[in-house]
């Protein structure tokens, strides 16, 4: 289905606030996985599935008889020797090597750290096997294959379950063919030597190997599973659903399971699934997930992300993908709330309390206001008493009843009631711009620009530069501060602000402030006053000596926001809102003209303060 030009509009800032974060971030979370590695004496061939949390390789490996690392850096085609290692031999060119620091070589180390989804050659010395456990961020993401050459590489199999090399490359046309057979693959044994391995043999998770590849390709394993960006879930600050890919290169069909390694029972994410009358539900993620995956298939998993149900500022885990074959890939899963720890409200509805949501909505959100009714103007007047506002009139089965009484409270009173709305004959939309601070106070925005400030830094006793404080993405409203900040995006060589505006309402200034509650099952209210000599009075014609002057005007706008329904999204109350837009407009008409539509909002920024 299409998505409205609105929403994706929203999805098209919410990216761009992502590559932001991706941009800015200071730290990045790093969900662990353990990776254990056996050491045999003499030469080992590992690849690594994590990124190690030690990047110091004297400390990572601390304790054992490690003689050197080696690496090859791939380049244009296979090293010149594929029999017998020597470390005279690894001397050449295309690889990079680690020694001990305590080593009189250690002065030529070209490798500083162990990186995640790489092979290396390990010397072990020690006179017996040891054990070597790794602890790191897994990353979906790994080199492509070099075509017509050897690739030194593992494989993404299960440790509980390991696939011939024939089972695991025989869906692959560069790896496999039914006239030729498997390409070679070779093993390195303890004597430094490689030898061939048999198609019938085992893949070992872990191992590295050296393996042809016959052309081009892109083949990861039985089961192949992508994601649109990064190596992993990461949902960051803004993010709440990402689109996980898996695909079956198999001739029959297979059964996935999806399991949480760490936090099964605290895990706060979704997935969608669409019901047989076409409905679509979010259900907690179960530990494991099952799914059939077609032969010769993909599917889409939609995961999102439930931060309402989060406790702490950060979730983090690692989730296991098999299909029941051997084949396993590690996702890591990075979720940010900054805004986790707030507590509710003192003076929240008990609507609110009672869902168990947060009243901590700061930032900025943006949405549109989908116009859809409209009194008529020939319909009898409203009442006068505004501050008291008006009863909503509700259509239902084509018969008209007054809503007197509130649903929650903190809500606008609407009574006194003479005028019904009649549908439109076709939508109006209208962009809707709200910032709330710190402390639930919202204020409607005629226009804003997302700024940069720049953090501050001083230099440490040894003379290198540190951070002090952290740059940070500013809402500036008042033009005159704008020289204060620098700009955000780039335009025509330049860096500019971002400028987000509305067309759809004018006052003095660029905020509006909003009485009410900025709550799930509230809503807040404000007045636009528009003077009859105001700028862009549509009375007013500059042209028109009888339009010299307008008339006084006053819309009196109400954002209601609504309690999640049985079918809301993971992010509902937190990143997306939805609700109703009641305005009455005095002084266009002899009578009150009353208006009516849906309201979406959506969060693209937790900035919870302006100008500074």
């Amino acid at each position: 289905m299409k998505t409205p030009t609105p929403i994706r509009s929203l999805l098209h800032l919410a990216t761009g606030m992502l590559f932001l974060a991706l941009a800015c971030a200071t730290a990045r979370a790093t969900p662990t996985l353990l990776q254990p590695i056996t050491l045999n004496p003499g030469w080992n061939a590992v690849h690594i599935r994590v990124q190690p949390n030690t990047p110091n390789l004297d400390t990572l490996f601390a304790g054992l008889s490690i003689q050197g690392v080696w690496t090859y850096v791939q380049g244009t085609g296979s090293p010149d020797f594929i029999q017998e290692v020597s470390e005279a031999a690894l001397s050449k060119a295309g690889w990079i090597s680690w020694v001990p620091s305590a080593s009189p070589d250690a002065f030529q180390n070209d490798l500083s750290r162990l990186q995640v989804n790489r092979s290396y050659l390990i010397h072990y010395t020690g006179a017996t096997s040891t054990n070597l456990v790794v602890a790191g961020r897994p990353a979906l993401r790994s080199a492509a294959w070099l075509p017509d050459a050897f690739n030194l590489r593992g494989l993404p199999v299960d440790p509980a379950f390991q696939p011939t090399f024939l089972d695991f490359f025989r869906f692959s046309a560069a790896h496999y063919s039914t006239t030729g057979g498997l390409q070679p693959i070779y093993r390195l044994n303890g004597a430094g030597v490689w030898t061939r391995v048999a198609p019938t043999e085992q893949i070992t998770p872990g191992t590295a190997y050296w393996i042809f590849t016959n052309g081009s390709s892109d083949y990861q394993a039985p089961l192949g599973l992508s994601i649109p960006a990064g190596d992993g879930l990461d949902y960051l600050d803004v993010v709440d659903e990402v689109t996980l890919t898996t695909s079956n290169a198999a001739e029959t069909p297979a059964d996935v399971t999806v399991s949480d390694l760490s936090s099964p029972t605290n895990n706060p994410l979704s997935h969608a699934v669409r019901l047989t009358d076409g409905t679509l539900t979010w259900p907690s993620l179960p530990s494991p997930l099952v799914f059939r995956l077609p032969a010769k298939d993909s599917l889409d998993q939609r995961i999102a992300v439930r931060r309402a149900d989060m406790t702490n500022e950060l979730f983090e885990t690692v989730l296991e993908i098999k299909d029941g074959r051997g084949s396993c890939h590690y996702l890591a899963v990075s979720v940010n709330h900054p805004l986790a720890a707030a507590s509710v409200s003192s003076t929240a509805s008990p609507a609110a309390k009672s869902l168990g949501l947060s009243t901590a909505h700061a930032g900025l959100w943006i949405g549109t206001a989908t116009i859809n009714a409209v009194s008529e103007a020939h319909s009898g007047p409203l009442s006068t008493n505004l501050e008291q506002g008006f009863t909503r009139v509700l259509e239902t089965n084509a018969v008209t009843r007054l809503v007197t009484t509130n649903l929650v409270p903190n809500s606008v009173v609407r009574t006194n009631v003479s005028m019904a709305t009649t549908p439109t004959g076709s939508e109006f939309r209208l962009r809707v711009l709200v910032h709330v601070d710190q402390a639930g106070r919202a204020r409607l925005l005629k226009e804003v620009i997302q700024m940069w400030q720049n953090g501050t830094v001083s230099n440490a006793a040894d003379g290198t530069t540190v951070a002090l404080t952290p740059g940070r993405v500013v809402l500036v409203t008042d033009d005159t501060k704008i020289s204060q900040f620098t700009g955000i995006t780039a335009r025509d060589g330049d860096v500019v602000g971002r400028r987000i505006s509305s067309a759809g309402f004018d006052f003095a200034g660029n905020e509006l402030p909003l009485s009410g509650s900025f709550e799930i099952g509230s809503s807040v209210r404000g007045t636009n006053t528009m003077s009859e000599t105001f700028a862009t009075n549509p009375f007013r014609h500059k042209y028109h000596p009888d339009n010299a002057r307008g008339f006084n005007l006053r819309r009196v706008i109400e954002l209601e926001l609504a309690p999640p329904g049985t079918n809301a999204p993971p992010g509902y109350g937190e990143r997306v809102l939805e609700g109703s837009y009641h305005e009455t407009v005095t002084g266009l008409h002899r009578t009150n003209i009353v208006v009516a539509g849906t309201l979406q909002l959506s969060r693209v920024s937790t900035t919870s303060v302006l100008n500074q």
